[in-house]
């Protein structure tokens, strides 16, 4: 009888509210606990300050190729180009340059740890952490060695390359995320100091693991890249870590990938 007199007195809309964790991820990206990881690897793009629509669209998640960017300059392809507007130290904030989740171009590359995360910000995201990282890349098959170079992760080097996002379509995590293994290392947000040797998984996995010890002379703290790169054989996969490397070290073998709460 409550019910029914709440009802009445509310009307249609009480009756079609949303159930509490009805939220949803943008196109752009998967769903992982309340977080919402991109779907692919990063690719960044320079965009004008005044292109304000399109900038809210890239905030909202809701860019699905690249022929929806207009005017916006893709960085980051085959060379370090991010130039004076976003410095390896990211001190301009790298303002005009913004992270995209979308399937069919190649990923960044040749980012530091640094402008990463501006990249991420600027989209309205954040650079992901190790634990979120892991998470969403669960259920990625892992080759072993035998990449079939077509539809497997990016992981032997079968391509000599890195191939363009989602374009191996049997590269996919349980929960939707392409290419968390192989095509390019992708930096995680964590910060530890700098390995010194690489002891590997033991009994856990055959993929490269770079863990052990910690240096006391690098210049700059250690960051950790995740899934390995294209040219990794058997030890690519969903497990490979490399915490070796610094904050202002970039390579073209190293990406991102960003992700949002809910």
């Amino acid at each position: 009888m409550l019910l029914r007199r709440l009802f009445l007195i509310a009307g249609p809309a009480l009756a079609l509210a949303a159930p509490a964790g009805a939220a949803k991820c943008p196109p752009d990206s998967v769903q992982v606990g309340d977080l919402c990881v991109d779907k692919y690897e990063a690719s960044v793009w320079e965009i004008p300050g005044g292109s304000r629509s399109l900038i809210r669209k890239v905030e909202k998640g809701r860019i699905s190729s690249a022929a929806q960017l207009g005017g916006a300059i893709q960085r980051g392809v085959a060379a370090d180009d991010y130039g004076p507007g976003c410095p390896d130290d990211a001190s301009t904030g790298c303002a005009s340059f913004y992270a995209l989740s979308i399937p069919g171009v190649i990923p960044a590359q040749s980012m530091t740890w640094f402008q990463a995360a501006a990249a991420c910000t600027n989209a309205g995201k954040h650079l992901l952490t190790n634990h979120e990282w892991q998470a969403a890349a669960l259920g990625t098959p892992d080759t072993g060695g035998s990449d079939d170079g077509a539809t497997t992760c990016n992981t032997d080097g079968v391509n000599v390359d890195v191939v363009p996002t989602g374009s191996r379509s049997g590269c996919v995590s349980a929960r939707g995320a392409f290419d968390m293994a192989g095509n390019v290392w992708e930096i995680v947000a964590d910060w530890l100091p700098v390995a010194t040797h690489c002891p590997g998984w033991g009994g856990l996995s055959d993929d490269y693991m770079c863990f052990g010890g910690a240096s006391t002379t690098a210049q700059g703290p250690g960051v950790m890249a995740r899934g390995s790169d294209y040219s990794y054989d058997s030890e690519g996969g969903p497990f490979a870590l490399d915490a070796a490397l610094t904050a202002n070290f970039s390579s073209p073998s190293i990406g991102f990938r960003c992700g949002r709460r809910m």
